[in-house]
């Protein structure tokens, strides 16, 4: 069967000079992100850490720091490594979890959460306080969500459920959800991978799923990110037109994406083109995907 030839489709969507740079970035020795687990440490402390180890670091966002990426078998032997108190994670990543922007009062979801990262993150900004609920289908990857959810003292209710039944099962619950969707991750991995036409049909398939589900489990008035690592347009964009073209009523966003380059998403309507947005993978950030949406 036939595979899908990424180089050409990037070629095709962001220009020659665009798509090599993207290209290179699958190449290239990553600098680490690493978030700090406030809840466990705090930022004085890690960075006497890591100055003790001799780790070149810079502190990038108010949790989140740049590890060189030579020291990343020292970092993850330390002892705070296993202790819970930080987590090794892409500044991409991180950033739909921050651009959600849950509150310590508010009820969140986290729809495709393992392995447990942006739950952690999500944590972190809600002060351990609140409603924060985990939900994975994979029974494998939802083992590994609990063992990170109890490793970094986490306070949360994990399920292991479809993502696809949310919606029905919780009507406006919740104030604020996170969709990572399941997608073909080209954007993270690249050329390594292989995917064929009707795999990314059926990819594609569940993330709507997945969309309109989380949409139905949202309050209105709440908001909710919608991001993948992946570069098709059918994967990303044409997931959320499909949603406008639905029952629910929202508007898109603007996203705050400090220390990357991004453009805009590509797609004729006017508000979601201008407020999602594209993150070019980089030396230290991987390509993403990420928008913004409140429901009306």
């Amino acid at each position: 069967m036939a595979y899908f030839d990424l180089k050409a489709y990037l070629i095709e969507l962001y220009g020659q000079d665009l798509s090599q740079r993207i290209l290179h970035s699958f190449t290239q020795n990553k600098d680490i992100g690493v978030f700090v687990n406030s809840l466990k440490c705090n930022i004085l402390n890690f960075e006497k850490e890591l100055t003790k180890a001799n780790i070149t670091f810079k502190k990038i966002d108010e949790n989140f720091y740049k590890i060189a990426f030579g020291d990343k078998g020292i970092l993850t032997h330390l002892q705070i490594f296993s202790q819970g108190f930080f987590y090794v994670q892409n500044y991409s990543s991180y950033l739909c979890a921050k651009n959600l922007d849950p509150k310590s009062d508010q009820k969140v979801l986290d729809l495709c959460a393992a392995p447990g990262g942006k739950s952690i993150n999500l944590a972190n900004f809600m002060c351990n306080k609140g409603e924060l609920a985990c939900v994975e289908a994979s029974k494998e990857r939802f083992f590994t969500l609990k063992n990170n959810l109890l490793r970094y003292g986490i306070k949360a209710k994990a399920f292991h459920k479809d993502g696809k039944i949310i919606g029905r099962l919780c009507p406006l619950k919740f104030d604020k959800i996170l969709l990572d969707a399941p997608c073909s991750s080209f954007a993270k991995f690249g050329l390594k991978l292989e995917k064929n036409p009707k795999e990314l049909k059926n990819i594609a398939l569940l993330q709507k799923k997945l969309l309109h589900s989380a949409l139905k489990a949202l309050k209105v008035g709440g908001e909710l990110v919608y991001s993948t690592c992946t570069f098709l347009k059918e994967e990303n964009e044409e997931v959320l037109e499909n949603a406008l073209n639905s029952e629910f009523k929202f508007e898109f966003l603007p996203l705050k994406l400090e220390n990357t380059a991004s453009i805009q998403a590509f797609s004729t309507h006017k508000n979601l083109a201008n407020n999602a947005r594209r993150v070019i993978a980089d030396d230290f950030n991987d390509g993403f995907f990420m928008a913004k949406i409140k429901k009306l």
